[in-house]
């Protein structure tokens, strides 16, 4: 049901697409005491592959970046139902709090940046961060509670820094102006999907596949 093989092999671009839409999340990851997760978890599905196949199908709109288990890659067709946790924190991010309220002028011009010079990384953007875990810089801070929000989305990696960008460069433009999904919608889709991806799923399972209550 997990789709591991049975021994070494090469695989394709084609096969990571695959992998990903049978699965349905990839977690991401930047430790990378062997190699990052999600480097182990496909080449555990389809073999040794070309790192830039990831890149490239995030710029293509073939994946999409965004929390499901974590940071997760995300087959495209799925983007409509992750619409209702970008709805979620449309207004207030899940660890920093109303950021747009808190920084309404660097968030304008952030938008304003990336609108007219395209995909941008975190370190192009002015400022430090304050010492903390994360040390994330204020730029940082709301670009990431814009990716949240839906109102940017990953355009690739750089290494493995974020790239962003507007979503309606980035993804289909149907999906990016569709619906927000109901609570139950969401709920009755996330449990058929995990259990399709993953063989069988308790129901703590389910909720732990897509951080649910």
């Amino acid at each position: 049901a997990q789709g591991y093989v049975s021994r070494p092999r090469t695989g394709t671009p084609a096969e990571v697409l695959a992998t990903i839409r049978r699965v349905g999340c990839i977690q991401l990851d930047s430790v990378s005491t062997v190699e990052r997760s999600h480097r182990l978890a496909l080449g555990a599905r389809i073999g040794a592959y070309p790192e830039s196949a990831v890149s490239r199908f995030l710029r293509e709109g073939k994946l999409f970046e965004y929390w499901a288990h974590e940071a997760c890659l995300l087959p495209v067709e799925d983007f409509a139902m992750h619409r209702w946790r970008m709805a979620r924190f449309a207004e207030c991010h899940p660890w920093h709090g109303s950021v747009f309220e808190q920084q309404p002028e660097l968030t304008q011009q952030v938008l304003h940046e990336i609108g007219e010079r395209g995909p941008l990384a975190s370190r192009h953007f002015e400022g430090t961060g304050s010492g903390t875990m994360w040390n994330w810089k204020p730029a940082k801070v709301v670009l990431e509670a814009l990716h949240s929000a839906g109102r940017l989305a990953i355009a690739g990696r750089d290494g493995f820094q974020r790239l962003y960008d507007l979503p309606e460069r980035v993804l289909p433009a149907q999906l990016v102006d569709g619906p927000v999904p109901s609570d139950d919608e969401y709920i009755r889709w996330a449990t058929l999907r995990g259990v399709r991806a993953r063989g069988a799923l308790t129901e703590a399972a389910v909720a732990e596949m897509w951080r649910l209550k």
